[in-house]
């Protein structure tokens, strides 16, 4: 009985490597990398596969606690604060946190749209990182000027 109690549990988390590895392919779109290496490959997925994780954290998150606090959608204090100056919007739950990642990688966000599919997110979160590497050098820069 555990033994069969065990197994179970285990096939339990596989849909969640299935959304992992489709994070990894359709998101982040893993099968069009040009690579000419089985090392280029791997550390391109080793990059790419932190993204895929944080786009399969964000939509755990969603489906556990969407009305939880936006502090707790994974995303840093500076990634939260720059999304909601970008969208010049308040974002206070973990659903408006995939809506406003999901809105920088394209949708329009209409009331029957539902939640951003995985290009969307990683299309989304890839801009979100570009914005707070420039609010990074911006900073930085300030220092000089």
């Amino acid at each position: 009985m555990a033994q069969a109690l065990e197994v179970a549990l285990l096939y339990s988390t596989r849909w969640l490597i299935e959304e992992f590895h489709k994070a990894l392919k359709t998101g982040t779109k893993a099968e069009q990398w040009p690579l000419e290496s089985a090392e280029g490959l791997f550390a391109a997925i080793a990059i790419k596969r932190v993204v895929a994780w944080r786009l399969i954290e964000l939509r755990e998150r969603v489906r556990i606690a969407p009305d939880a606090s936006a502090a707790q959608s994974g995303l840093s204090k500076l990634e939260l604060e720059v999304l909601r100056t970008t969208l010049n919007r308040p974002i206070k739950t973990v659903r408006e946190v995939a809506l406003a990642v999901g809105r920088l990688g394209g949708p329009l966000n209409r009331k029957g749209d539902g939640m951003p599919g995985w290009q969307t997110l990683f299309r989304g979160m890839s801009k979100l990182n570009d914005l707070v590497e420039g609010v990074r050098l911006g900073l930085k820069m300030k220092k000089f000027g």
